[in-house]
């Protein structure tokens, strides 16, 4: 299912390069959808970089509180952090061109993850 929802947000937007299901408490990559093979080390590292733009459950790492999205920008890259609502162990990694449609990508982004995290 995951692998499904992934492959179909990556088809809608094709500027999202990498796209992982990943869960905060363990700091693990789930499930990948990538245009380019990532070794292990940087997909542990990409969630480990959602673990300290977002917080985790329970320890907020910047400010005073949790954060459900998360966004560094580069000149070669924007990389988007979201996380579930119902879950908050739950989190989007993504990488992508910098020029992509943030809004629009976002507004697709977010459902998926729901459908992914809750299992449906």
């Amino acid at each position: 299912m995951a692998t499904e929802e992934l492959d179909a947000l990556h088809s809608q937007f094709p500027k999202c390069e990498t796209l992982a299901f990943a869960d905060l408490s363990t700091e693990m990559v789930l499930v990948t959808n990538t245009d380019a093979p990532q070794q292990r080390e940087a997909l542990n590292a990409l969630c480990a970089d959602a673990a300290k733009s977002l917080g985790k459950p329970g320890s907020p790492n910047f400010g005073d509180g949790q954060s459900d999205t998360a966004m560094i920008a580069t000149r070669d890259q924007l990389t988007i952090f979201l996380r579930a609502a119902n879950e908050p162990s739950d989190v989007l990694c993504c990488i992508c061109q910098p020029d992509i449609d943030v809004s629009s990508f976002l507004t697709a982004a977010r459902p998926t993850l729901q459908k992914i995290s809750s299992g449906s």
